[in-house]
């Protein structure tokens, strides 16, 4: 090979090579979002004002993780580990402060109510971490998504998996009791077609006679994640809101934008802060 040759083989491998590591995953923005700008308004760092999530299936992406996860037997506390390709565990060390948490745990009942809990597991010196379920989950069949961030390579990282009740357990869907406090009055996007690039609205109101004044939940004015409806294993996408304006106003509208994923019927979920914790269910139709 000439040295002309092997000098336009070596650019060439180098230009992949960058172009390809570029494309690599590095926060949970850089992955979780196509356009990672980050601002900070008031002391918080937001994704951007251009963020765009992905609806994605955390097996079909097959990430070098394995997400186990299991209920105690009276099925009210839950352990999982997460899994390297070579059996070890995910310790706390090695997993970086994401929106002011180490993992992002999405549990979500499959068919029924579709009920959902965003928790946050606690670390354990086993290597496996513990969180409580929810009374709105226990005794149900529940599909569990994991993020996180692998502090060696800064690449975000996720995984599912089923969750069992345990044997005897099992219970009819059952929506928790009460009413949501505050409401999401209407959700408009500025287009519904599959695969566009559509920033979705959601306009909030307060209980009634009282305003909703948003605070900062997780490093964030707010976290939504989408699921499909009727197709359970399809994925998820986790959402935060961009920067428009009006989102620290009386009774606010929050914006995301989102890849739009396939045509269907699929059930978008806001977890807000307004003094206490808060979960808000709308429906998102994607059309082909």
């Amino acid at each position: 090979m000439s040295a002309l040759r092997q000098v336009w083989v070596i650019s060439f491998v180098a230009l992949v090579g960058f172009f390809g590591l570029r494309s690599l995953p590095d926060t949970q923005c850089a992955f979780l979002h196509a356009d990672h700008q980050p601002v900070v308004v008031d002391g918080l760092e937001f994704c951007g004002l251009n963020e765009e999530a992905n609806f994605y299936s955390p097996k079909a992406l097959r990430f070098p993780v394995e997400l186990k996860a299991a209920l105690d037997a009276a099925g009210t506390s839950g352990e999982l580990r997460l899994l390297k390709d070579d059996g070890h565990p995910y310790y706390a060390h090695e997993i970086a402060v994401s929106h002011t948490q180490r993992v992002h745990l999405h549990l979500r009942q499959i068919g029924g109510a579709r009920e959902y809990a965003h928790l946050h597991p606690q670390p354990a010196a086993d290597g496996s971490w513990r969180f409580e379920v929810p009374v709105q989950l226990r005794g149900l069949p529940l599909r569990a998504y994991v993020d996180f961030t692998d502090v060696r390579t800064a690449r975000t990282m996720l995984a599912e998996a089923e969750v069992a009740p345990p044997e005897g357990r099992a219970r009819a869907s059952a929506r928790p009791v009460g009413s949501m406090r505050n409401r999401i009055v209407e959700l408009t996007a500025s287009t519904t077609l599959t695969g566009s690039s559509a920033m979705i609205r959601l306009q909030l109101a307060g209980p009634a006679g009282q305003t909703l004044r948003l605070k900062p939940i997780m490093g964030s004015l707010g976290h939504a994640v989408v699921f499909s409806a009727d197709r359970p294993a399809a994925g998820y996408a986790h959402m935060h809101p961009t920067l428009e304006g009006g989102e620290y106003a009386d009774n606010p509208t929050l914006a995301f934008r989102l890849r739009l994923p396939a045509p269907g019927t699929y059930d978008f979920w806001l977890n807000l802060n307004d003094g206490q914790d808060e979960l808000l269910r709308t429906t998102l139709v994607v059309t082909p």
